[in-house]
């Protein structure tokens, strides 16, 4: 799926990894860092540099599924589960069109976008987005309330991180991409050097 994705998507345009390194007065490395297709790319960015779209889904967001306590045991995963009625994802219309988008440039319409929470920067903690190779025993799976098919897949290791985030999709002179707008879970406004993030106590 992944090769047809990057042939639909991109159409005519080789994808180019770019990635930017400057060092702040706080003598912090910032990089910045996605994965372009044409326009389009899935970015590592944090919350305090992504503009929300100011058209949000008048309905929650709903939980397609989510990992039960026995297959986390099964995988050795050490994390308390979220509860479905509790798991939290806001998904914007914008978002959620271009999450339609590629899964009907794909033909597929279990095609997903998958985000993740990973160790790195000065803070601590950072975003890491790419479509979905499956769906594994520890995923929660959102989608769009009214638009669909937008799925978004987050194992329950990042969800306990970022729930009630909101996942945006914003349009710069530089490239689009799917951002992190707003994250409850995250301290403060994050790393000086534009990139990491740091975890509430």
């Amino acid at each position: 799926m992944s090769s047809s994705f990057i042939r639909a998507f991109a159409r005519t345009t080789r994808p180019l990894l770019h990635s930017t390194t400057t060092r702040s007065s706080t003598q912090c490395i910032r990089s910045r860092t996605s994965l372009y297709f044409a326009s389009r790319s899935f970015s590592v960015t944090p919350n305090t540099r992504a503009a929300l779209a100011t058209s949000l889904p008048a309905k929650p967001t709903v939980v397609v599924s989510a990992p039960t306590q026995t297959a986390i045991d099964a995988e050795e995963i050490d994390v308390e589960l979220i509860p479905p009625e509790q798991a939290k994802l806001v998904i914007t219309d914008r978002a959620a069109e271009q999450l339609r988008d590629i899964a009907t440039r794909e033909h597929d319409s279990d095609a997903a976008l998958r985000i993740a929470v990973e160790s790195g920067g000065c803070h601590g903690y950072q975003y890491k987005m790419e479509l979905a190779k499956g769906h594994a025993p520890d995923d929660y799976h959102f989608s769009h309330p009214t638009l669909k098919p937008s799925n978004i897949l987050i194992d329950a290791v990042s969800l306990s991180m970022m729930n009630g985030s909101t996942v945006d999709y914003a349009t710069e002179l530089i490239g689009s991409s799917f951002r992190i707008a707003e994250n409850p879970q995250a301290k403060g406004s994050g790393c000086g050097c534009g990139v990491s993030w740091e975890l509430k106590e």
